[in-house]
């Protein structure tokens, strides 16, 4: 959300006028299929797109543990918010918070971010980072897959896993929502860890669009070539009916599933870090949420991003132009995830080929 006083921008622009043209109507089923795309990696000086249909085999990483638990995952996902100023300045501040979270994190373990609200000057700074053209495939070198030219999800994820197929499908929604997948083999099967990245429908509709959309991504995570499934964003849960939503589609909620409560402060992930008349007017929420579904168990939850804000040099120049300090107006959420009875197909170090090895 932004201050109704903010400056008129393209992409505030447009969500307005999405407003006032009435809930969200839905259209020809042709439009709500799959929509196949490729991928990236970072090779010797460039990304290389992995098309869908790609033969081609994706290099080995030039450096890369010697060990990796192919039982394990650690998924992120944040949303850092589109409609504030000091865009470029935000973002930075995102990467670093980002790189330190990762390389804290055991070098075992694989690990996949999501993240919501992205734009395109989002986009050139993540392909620009160097941890990421290290340890990352990217879903999105630039807007070209995104339903809105505006802004969009995007997805990073491990280089030692095995990427079988990345596809999008539109939601029924008036801000251009849709879900990006990712299905990710596993070792000696042809079943796949499905991951979905997703930023469900803001704000309050009559009809409401949120149940539609999280029915269709449950429909997709409940497949029977899927054997476990996460499922994480932004959900904007803002209303009596989210609570309930994930158990009506077959998903369990991590943080619930570890023992956190509803309206409870150590569960709100919006409502902290924006202007005191927005938490006075809303509240605060647990928007941000993983959900799972399959053979895969939660072991740990927690909140990230919080009092993160833009790097110390420019905090006066934004508190001059009258904005906040925090890089976005969301925390983000972080799990820890074991696979029951699964592997993930791990890439060959010794070789140049996917390969489905378990180191």
């Amino acid at each position: 959300m932004a201050d109704p006083k903010s400056k008129s921008t393209p992409i505030l622009d447009a969500l307005t006028a999405a407003l006032k043209s009435g809930p969200a109507q839905e259209c020809e089923d042709a439009f709500y299929e799959p929509r196949p795309q490729g991928y990236w990696y970072y090779g010797s000086s460039s990304w290389v797109d992995v098309k869908p249909s790609a033969s081609e085999p994706v290099p080995p990483l030039t450096r890369l543990t010697s060990s990796l638990y192919p039982e394990v995952v650690r998924l992120i996902s944040w949303n850092i918010d589109i409609l504030v100023p000091f865009v470029e300045e935000r973002m930075a501040a995102a990467l670093q918070y980002l790189e330190e979270l990762v390389a804290l994190t055991e070098e075992g373990t694989p690990v996949v971010v999501f993240l919501q609200e992205m734009g395109q000057s989002d986009l050139r700074q993540i392909r620009d980072a160097s941890w990421v053209q290290e340890r990352f495939f990217i879903t999105e070198l630039d807007e070209r897959n995104w339903l809105s030219p505006l802004y969009g999800t995007t997805t990073l994820v491990d280089r030692r896993l095995r990427i079988e197929s990345v596809w999008r499908v539109p939601w029924v929604s008036e801000f251009d929502r849709d879900g990006l997948f990712v299905d990710i083999g596993f070792d000696g099967s042809e079943k796949v860890l499905r991951l979905c990245n997703t930023h469900l429908e803001s704000l309050v509709a009559d009809p409401p669009a949120r149940p539609l959309q999280l029915e269709a991504a449950g429909k997709i995570l409940q497949e029977e070539s899927v054997a476990a499934a996460l499922l994480a964003g932004d959900l904007n849960a803002i209303q009596p009916f989210d609570r309930t939503l994930h158990s009506e589609n077959g998903l369990k909620d991590t943080y619930l599933e570890l023992g956190g409560e509803e309206d409870s402060d150590d569960g709100y992930t919006w409502g902290q870090q924006v202007p005191q008349w927005m938490r006075d007017k809303f509240g605060c929420s647990r928007m941000d949420k993983i959900l799972f579904r399959g053979s895969v168990l939660p072991k740990q939850f927690e909140r990230i991003g919080i009092n993160v804000k833009v790097a110390e040099e420019k905090r006066q120049e934004v508190r001059d132009a009258g904005e906040q300090e925090w890089v976005t107006d969301h925390y983000g959420v972080m799990g820890d995830f074991t696979l029951d009875g699964w592997k993930l197909g791990v890439r060959s170090v010794e070789d140049n080929k996917v390969s489905s090895k378990l180191a």
